[in-house]
């Protein structure tokens, strides 16, 4: 967990419904990190002064809040807002840190059905491509199915998260797993966090949490309750960061768009069963995901899920570790374009010297694609940050040697121990 993470989860603390592993992350990055562990007892003092009158616990990393407490975590939000600080849920769902009357309690019920179920198993349909980062959707691509399958024995968790035909990660409790056939085998720690922003679809209760926060946290979100002889629906309405890479490309930022979710929950048993997320731009509806038909309790093999391809595996902690000395200043003191025409270059020469850090976690795709850009050229590199990605976005114009040019993006990262750009998406 680095220091942008921790803000991000810090909240999460004061939350009766925070996981163990998150709560352990939390007090792992504080004891190494002093500004980390200074911020939160800043918010703990803040935190304090809003609590209701009637609560006489104080919260900590180690000891939960008491449950009864159900105004704690917007109180919470409310802090770090008075902070100066804003903490979002996920990439999903831009909310304003104001506190306010409880109106997410119709998500409550939901909640509690689903966060005790021992295993679950669900189909996404998200508008994103096979290979990319779980965290990519773009609008306009096509629908990819991604199986999850969760685990809960005892107090460990295990889950797989598979794109059709494309990336899957395993988690075996200790360990993730994370490849691509033929092109990508990577494996590190939980902290790795090679979901990203797409572990709030990890779980239904999770995903459901997420919406009555941002109801809690802002009038200007909404929910409106609907019902039929079987089923009781849920539609979120709030804003979301457009996903819409063009538009960062053209205007330098992801704007805000509306955003509605609909979760179906069926009545004999309380579950939610399905979910449909839309984006709606310049009043236009454009379906982003949907979930169907959420089986919960079913027979599951640890073994059958946890399985993994038996082959040799890259450790994420050790990927950078392969720089030279001497070479090591001159790849921290690069740009976030200079590291994309680097690797680009590498790739169209077909010589992966040229970047093979930055390639790490694409050694085995590198034939292919080198032979894709056989012969190509790119040029007019234009640089573009978004404050939901940890990363930056450059985008360049490739041009094929028949003369036709695609506009074309790379995501590189540089949040590595060592501080070095490395691809992350686009290819």
């Amino acid at each position: 967990m680095n220091c942008k993470e921790f803000k991000e989860k810090v909240a999460d603390l004061f939350d009766t419904t925070i996981d163990m592993h998150t709560q352990a992350e939390c007090k792992a990055h504080m004891a190494e990190c002093p500004e980390c562990k200074a911020y939160y007892e800043e918010l703990l003092e803040a935190f304090n002064a809003l609590q209701p009158q009637e609560a006489s616990a104080t919260p900590s990393v180690s000891t939960p809040a008491r449950k009864q407490h159900h105004l704690w975590r917007p109180i919470a939000a409310a802090a770090v807002f008075l902070l100066g600080f804003f903490i979002g849920w996920s990439h999903l769902f831009s909310t304003s840190a104001v506190a306010e009357a409880p109106r997410g309690q119709l998500f409550e019920q939901g909640i509690k059905s689903v966060q005790n179920v021992g295993s679950f198993q669900m189909a996404v349909y998200a508008r994103t491509t096979p290979n990319d980062n779980f965290a990519y959707f773009a609008p306009k691509a096509d629908f990819v199915r991604i199986d999850i399958g969760l685990l809960r024995q005892n107090d460990s968790v295990f889950y797989r998260v598979e794109k059709q035909n494309g990336r899957a990660i395993v988690f075996d409790g200790q360990t993730q797993y994370m490849w691509i056939p033929g092109a990508l085998y990577v494996k590190g720690p939980c902290a790795a966090n090679f979901l990203e922003h797409f572990v709030n679809l990890l779980s239904p209760e999770r995903l459901l949490a997420m919406q009555k926060s941002a109801i809690d946290f802002s009038k200007k979100n909404e929910v409106v309750r609907t019902e039929s002889d079987s089923t009781i629906t849920l539609t979120f309405k709030g804003t979301e960061k457009n996903s819409d890479l063009q538009q960062l490309l053209e205007t330098g930022k992801m704007g805000d768009c509306e955003v509605e979710v609909e979760n179906v929950f069926t009545k004999n048993d309380g579950l939610l069963r399905f979910v449909k997320l839309r984006v709606v731009n310049h009043g236009q509806k454009t379906l982003l995901l949907h979930i169907d038909n959420i089986q919960y309790n079913v027979m599951m093999s640890r073994a059958s899920l946890i399985q993994i391809p038996d082959t040799q595996w890259t450790d994420a902690a050790e990927t950078t570790s392969r720089t030279a000395d001497d070479r090591l200043g001159m790849l921290q003191n690069e740009t976030a374009t200079q590291a994309a025409q680097r690797i680009l270059q590498a790739i169209i020469s077909a010589d992966s010297s040229q970047a093979s850090e930055a390639l790490v976690y694409c050694e085995r795709m590198f034939p292919a694609l080198s032979e894709k850009m056989k012969g190509c050229r790119v040029s007019d590199f234009k640089e573009r940050r978004d404050g939901d990605y940890i990363g930056t976005y450059v985008f360049y114009t490739l041009t094929h040697p028949d003369g036709r040019q695609e506009q074309k993006h790379i995501a590189v990262r540089n949040d590595n121990e060592r501080h070095i750009w490395i691809a992350d998406g686009g290819l």
